[in-house]
């Protein structure tokens, strides 16, 4: 009997989920659906992707999430090992994590040597107490007992560097795979870090060596085929080669006591010790839409743990099947998050650096009430590289920078907009793509889009459902591509243009209704003309992000009379410059206290306040738990505060201190309440009117603290005025408009221990 199971599993958190995450904490939003290593420790699977490991408990079936916010030092595993008690996570830029129980060490020796190549750790053999890392340039030994490098082999011609992709101990020797063959070096030789001990073997010394594995005194070594399943998989003694399969396209190949176990992209094999086959697994024994096994263990209980590409780990036992993975989004990888009302969306598209299409095909995810979801039917329908998403009334649009623009019901995709239903364009001088790069409502709800390289690429639906497309005059010709767009409070439309400004469009001013913006003084004074993000800020002044800092209109309504960006004077230890200046900014937005938040190119995140004068926060990998300081996007959440990134090794969120204000104090929460012994952190105040003045006294009315709200939300550490913890008791918060004509009063109880 075959049983199936897809687990929405319990979440072992250390941190809080999103209606207990305090002001200040972090959390993440990796997918856990590309599975790429796995090993066993004890009870406990663990399962590594690009980004991050999970871990399933077998004793009571949870899985935790292990990443930069609880453990990792990195982003970016390339592969994992056990030697029954550690957990050895090597990683693409050589830095080495040692796990242990709930302790972490992180020996980033080989990450921070001033080796000049590719440090990345490909392959990890335990030998007793020693782990022989397969690196880009060599052999690195780790000595788990004292926990740091012992030694370095450099194999290559002369002692130089040479790609290492497995390397395995036998017949009183250790075998390293390169890319062009095998070395060899006998154990006994007394300085294995001497070039001139190695031998390269006379076999197959062009074909690139993937795998190696030893079993039953033999070598098994897998020679890569040039396309899929041509693999040939050779067994030596130590004297003589012998085919053992082939035909096949293996992934990894693992050995026990009693097993020799190879994983295919779609089966698994398993031998005894006489090297008969005794077991087999078929990718068709999981019902799952899409299988693709990296790497698989046998073990002596008869079970199959999997790491899959599109399905985390993959579980088979005497018929019975599961998939098991954290929830997540559909992608690590997000070109654009959005915001309706309580769900975050993400876009998993790309375009690339010349802004052609990058054939990616995946689902919109969605995120709502602490769980993720996804889109159906972009990826049947072939519907790729969704670079943007907007929604109106309950209606999501999905924009393709190939395809078109897709429209959805709910999370299904109910049609495709293109050349042959809608005013949308091919390319003028291809006649092929429909490059869609943004899309847009104005005041009216009409739905509003960019159209690169065409002749008209500026489109528009109707609420009543009809199309027009607009020229944008000999500012925007056939062969200039088009992107981002802005529609402000005044209806007009800003035009993100590769490397060649803003365009501004007004399709209701008589006369002149397109101005282009560049860096000329008397042609709009850019910062730069390469602009990459754009945003209206809570006074209506427009912040535009360039590659060179930021420029600001401050009346942008007068736009068509002349209106040109200002740049904002800072200073920086002493010194006077512009704000961002010489720094690329791909995205700007506004939190409910009109601060502004930049997501920068190469220094991750910085936060100023409302006129970008006075630095609030500055989000790095270094100083945070940023997965990485390329930020492409970022989102906020006006309700709960919680600010989204999206970097280029996946998404963060962080709770900020600012929400969107109310109209009025009807929705006030304050949380905790009651705050508990031993609670440590913030506590907050939300649901106010924007900028509300807090005050909080004791039950005898001496006032406590007194504070202003960021927009709709203010923060309280829980101490007064000269910095002592309040007692056990009811305060008072009372809070005001400005004018004192709109208040409201809640009560707040604190237990001390």
């Amino acid at each position: 009997m075959k049983k199936i199971l897809v687990f929405s599993i319990f979440m072992c958190f250390i941190y809080a989920n999103a209606q207990s995450l305090k002001v200040g904490e972090w959390r993440d939003h990796l997918s856990y659906k590309s599975a790429y290593d796995v090993c066993q420790v004890d009870h406990k699977i663990y399962t590594s992707t690009d980004r991050a490991l999970f871990v399933y408990n077998t004793e009571d079936n949870s899985v935790e999430r292990i990443n930069t916010l609880n453990g990792l030092s990195d982003t970016g595993v390339s592969c994992i090992e056990s030697d029954g008690n550690i957990v050895i996570i090597a990683y693409e830029n050589g830095n080495i994590d040692l796990m242990q129980r709930a302790n972490t060490r992180n020996l980033p020796d080989i990450k921070r040597a001033s080796l000049i190549g590719n440090k990345r750790i490909n392959h990890i053999d335990v030998v007793n107490e020693l782990a022989y890392l397969s690196c880009g340039f060599g052999i690195v030994v780790l000595d788990l007992d004292k926990q740091e490098i012992k030694d370095t082999y450099f194999i290559g011609e002369n002692g130089g560097y040479v790609n290492i992709l497995s390397t395995k101990q036998v017949h009183n020797s250790i075998y390293a795979a390169t890319e062009s063959g095998i070395y060899r070096a006998n154990l006994d030789q007394p300085n294995l870090a001497n070039f001139e001990v190695w031998e390269k073997l006379n076999f197959h010394t062009q074909s690139r060596v993937d795998l190696l594995e030893s079993f039953n005194n033999l070598l098994f070594a897998n020679f890569q085929g040039a396309s899929f399943n041509t693999d040939t998989l050779y067994s030596f003694d130590g004297n003589d080669w012998k085919v053992f399969n082939q035909g096949n396209s293996n992934v990894s190949l693992s050995a026990s006591g009693q097993h020799f176990t190879i994983a295919r992209h779609f089966g698994i094999v398993v031998y005894d010790q006489q090297l008969n086959q005794t077991h087999h697994l078929s990718s068709s024994a999981f019902d799952e839409e899409k299988i693709d096994f990296r790497a698989g263990l046998f073990t002596e209980d008869e079970e199959y743990w999997i790491a899959d590409s599109h399905n985390g780990l993959l579980h088979h036992r005497h018929g019975f099947s599961e998939s098991i993975e954290p929830s997540g989004p559909f992608h690590s990888d997000v070109v654009q998050i959005k915001n309706f009302g309580d769900q975050m969306w993400l876009a998993h598209g790309a375009k690339n650096e010349n802004w052609d299409p990058t054939w990616v095909k995946r689902e919109l995810s969605i995120f709502k009430v602490d769980d993720w979801s996804s889109s159906n039917g972009l990826i049947e329908q072939e519907f790729e590289d969704v670079v943007a998403i907007n929604q109106n009334a309950g209606v999501t649009y999905a924009a393709s920078w190939q395809d078109g623009l897709a429209k959805m019901n709910g999370t299904e995709l109910e049609m495709i907009y293109n050349e042959t239903n809608s005013s949308l364009q091919k390319r003028a001088v291809h006649e092929d793509w429909i490059k869609i790069g943004d899309i847009q409502f104005d005041r009216d709800g009409n739905m509003w889009c960019t159209n690169s390289q065409t002749l008209e690429p500026l489109s528009v639906q109707y609420t009543n459902g009809e199309w027009e497309s607009f020229s944008l005059g000999s500012s925007v010709t056939e062969s200039q591509n088009i992107a981002k767009m802005l529609i402000d409070e005044n209806d007009q439309k800003w035009i993100q243009l590769k490397n060649n400004g803003i365009v501004v469009f007004d399709e209701k001013r008589s006369g002149t209704n397109v101005r282009k913006l560049t860096s000329g003084e008397s042609a709009g004074n850019l910062a730069s003309e390469r602009v990459f993000s754009f945003a209206e800020d809570l006074n209506g002044e427009i912040w535009v992000g360039t590659d060179n800092g930021v420029s600001v209109f401050y009346n942008p309504e007068d736009i068509f009379e002349g209106e040109k960006a200002s740049k904002i004077m800072v200073t920086l230890d002493n010194h006077n410059t512009y704000l961002l200046d010489g720094q690329q900014v791909n995205d700007i937005e506004i939190d409910g206290a009109n601060r502004k938040w930049f997501a920068m190119n190469n220094s991750g995140v910085i936060v100023t306040s409302e006129n970008g004068a006075e630095e609030i926060h500055h989000f790095t990998s270094e100083n945070s738990p940023l997965f990485s300081n390329k930020v492409l996007d970022i989102e906020i959440n006006d309700v709960t505060g919680e600010v989204f990134f999206a970097t280029d090794k996946g998404l963060i969120s962080f709770r900020s201190e600012a929400t969107k204000g109310n109209r009025d104090f009807s929705n006030v929460l304050v949380f905790p309440n009651p705050v508990k012994p031993d609670y440590e952190g913030p506590i907050t105040i939300k649901g106010l009117i924007t900028d509300a003045i807090v005050k909080i006294t004791d039950i005898s009315g001496n006032l406590i603290y007194e504070t202003v709200a960021l927009g709709g939300q203010a923060v309280w550490d829980g101490k007064s005025f000269d910095g002592k913890k309040a007692h056990t008791g009811v305060y008072l918060i009372f809070c005001s408009d400005e004018d004192g004509n709109m208040t409201h009063v809640t009560k707040l109880l604190f237990v001390r221990g």
